[in-house]
């Protein structure tokens, strides 16, 4: 095996967006999204359509996979691997440099590039967004799955306290975690409103490998496995990509009181997150293996800043800041700590630790959190029922939607997990609403 180290060279052209592509070896570095089942031509459209936010994919000809990356940088690391491309873009044209560093190797090797121009006027589809600090939403959400009205229920168009969600990015296709119906949902957001499919559990409420007792959080890996998190069973089970409510999980490892799950996508392997209730830590299955391994918290229930106190969310950021942030619920704060933090890391607290309260400066019951491109946070406020963005470096945050308690469309009832669609769409598990919001983005 051998790494090689591109340098980009960036030169301007007009009229149109330059592709190039390295046959036989593939990018290294932090996935931002896996696609599978697509062709070499889908995962390009993807790439441009990103409008920069994804600049580069690996494509596997073989299982009709890539793996989109987000890459601001003037060099690459890549490593030879056969039937496969590099494929890499920007609004300028980018030619690679002929000197290549190798790493402790006698071997030899011979890179052809060849490029491809294409008009921008065969870029179609809605604009993508990247969400940052200026962004907005509307005030008023559609509901997109469950009952408007707040009604649970156990059919395949209702919700019985959702919590973890998941997005697929490239299909357009949202995964949900049905707690109270012990159940894994996926559906459409294209064909609204869709009926889902059971992709894991409704087998009655159980420990087995084919149930759940009270799923709580879902990811999914760069080989499209699901990954579910039982709170009370105390367990992270792996379910294959074409799962339905038959299929048989195989078990990661045990977490007591598992909440919230996070998942690090890398070419090389993929890193699994999860915050522990009973424990006021979080674990991580490092290359998606056990046994786990404490990366925060775990010093006992309290406020200091190597404790948590009933951690529920839990999110590494792998594509901007490279850290990991926990929803530290009964401290009403959110903690940053650094890539490799171990048992003996001291965190810092970027959002809330001011006490319960629904001041700007305050959460109360935090339930989740994630980042955008700025180092903003997210955070699912539970109790105060809104959407808090709190700015990198800021001692306040600013409700972005909720605020009240309630069904009405501008209402939310304890949300538990909110992400955003390719389109900068936000969305929200409105947990005792028993439904799934989408706000609409009307400034990126």
């Amino acid at each position: 095996m051998f790494w090689i180290f591109f340098v980009l060279l960036v030169f301007s052209t007009g009229g149109g967006i330059f592709i190039s592509k390295i046959e036989n070896n593939i990018l290294i570095g932090n996935i931002s999204e896996s696609l599978w089942n697509v062709t070499q031509n889908q995962c390009i459209c993807e790439m441009i359509q990103s409008n920069g936010i994804i600049s580069t994919l690996n494509y596997f000809a073989t299982n009709q996979t890539c793996q989109l990356f987000y890459t601001n940088d003037s060099s690459i690391l890549v490593e030879s691997n056969l039937n496969s491309s590099l494929i890499f873009m920007n609004q300028s044209a980018i030619f690679i440099a002929q000197n290549q560093i190798t790493s402790t190797t006698t071997s030899t090797t011979t890179t052809t590039t060849t490029g491809e121009l294409l008009k921008t006027s065969q870029v179609v589809g809605k604009i993508l967004c990247s969400v940052s600090s200026q962004s907005s939403w509307s005030q008023t959400a559609t509901t997109i799955f469950g009952s408007q009205a707040g009604t649970s229920g156990s059919s395949l168009t209702l919700l019985s306290q959702p919590i973890g969600m998941y997005y697929d990015r490239f299909n357009n296709i949202l995964t949900v975690a049905d707690s109270g119906n012990q159940r894994i949902l996926r559906f459409s957001l294209d064909n609204r409103p869709s009926v889902a499919t059971v992709i894991a559990g409704s087998n009655g409420q159980g420990c087995n490998m084919n149930q759940f007792s009270l799923p709580n959080g879902i990811g999914v890996d760069s080989f499209n496995q699901l990954y579910v998190s039982d709170y009370n069973c105390g367990q992270v089970v792996i379910f294959p990509s074409n799962s339905d409510s038959t299929t048989f999980g195989t078990l990661l490892g045990s977490v007591t009181l598992a909440t919230l799950i996070s998942i690090s996508q890398s070419a090389i392997n993929d890193n699994i997150y999860v915050a522990s209730l009973n424990d006021n830590a979080v674990y991580k299955f490092v290359g998606g293996n056990g046994p786990a391994v404490l990366v925060a918290g775990g010093n006992g229930n309290g406020n200091a800043l190597n404790q948590l106190s009933y951690p529920v969310g839990v999110y590494y950021d792998y594509l901007y800041t490279n850290s990991l942030y926990v929803a530290d619920t009964s401290n009403n704060r959110i903690m940053k700590y650094p890539s490799g933090s171990t048992i003996g890391t001291y965190g810092i607290v970027v959002a809330g630790g001011n006490g319960p309260g629904s001041g700007a400066n305050q959460l109360n019951n935090p339930r989740s959190v994630l980042v955008d491109s700025s180092g903003a946070l997210y955070i699912a406020d539970g109790i105060n029922n809104r959407i808090q963005r709190w700015l990198q470096n800021a001692t306040n945050g600013t409700t972005i939607v909720g605020g009240t308690q309630g069904t009405a469309s501008d209402q939310l009832y304890f949300p538990n997990t909110a992400l955003f669609d390719k389109y900068g769409n936000l969305l929200v598990s409105d947990r005792y609403n028993n439904r799934i919001q989408m706000f609409n983005l009307t400034t990126c």
